[in-house]
């Protein structure tokens, strides 16, 4: 199963989240490629896709919502995961994760999810991502892709 990690970044730790969720995946035996939304050139050679950002000023990074609106019809065919990014996920909670869960809808109601990832992000003062969170995500998310996949 060969799966692409898109993800847009603001100052590059969403791309260090991506390449870890790919780690996680390559090591469960899927083909991976980790490119940032502006390098895809294509969907038509994977069979699953996770699609990765953060949210800034209350909003999902605008490369990754125009990436999943103009690929829209390709990634409504495969399964296809979000994770985002912010600094208010420090205390995930119910509450937190619906939150997130809003800013999301700018690319769900284009593309439903198989799953969501919702994690806390990096400043230049402040590093609360959680790696073994981020890893233990990516390993259900393997399953989940390898099941969707049979």
């Amino acid at each position: 199963m060969k799966v692409l990690i898109a993800y847009a970044t603001e100052y590059g730790s969403t791309r260090e989240v991506a390449q870890k969720i790919g780690e996680v995946l390559e090591s469960k035996g899927m083909g991976v490629d980790v490119l940032d939304v502006s390098q895809v050139k294509g969907l038509s050679s994977y069979h699953a896709a996770v699609v990765g950002a953060p949210v800034i000023a209350f909003k999902f990074l605008a490369p990754a919502k125009e990436f999943v609106i103009s690929n829209k019809d390709a990634l409504s065919k495969i399964p296809v995961a979000y994770f985002t990014l912010g600094m208010f996920m420090k205390k995930d909670t119910p509450g937190r994760r619906r939150w997130f869960k809003g800013r999301l809808k700018v690319v769900t109601k284009y593309v439903e999810p198989c799953d969501i990832g919702f994690f806390a992000g990096k400043t230049d003062k402040e590093d609360c991502r959680d790696w073994e969170k981020i890893s233990a995500w990516a390993e259900g998310l393997a399953e989940k892709l390898s099941k969707e996949n049979t």
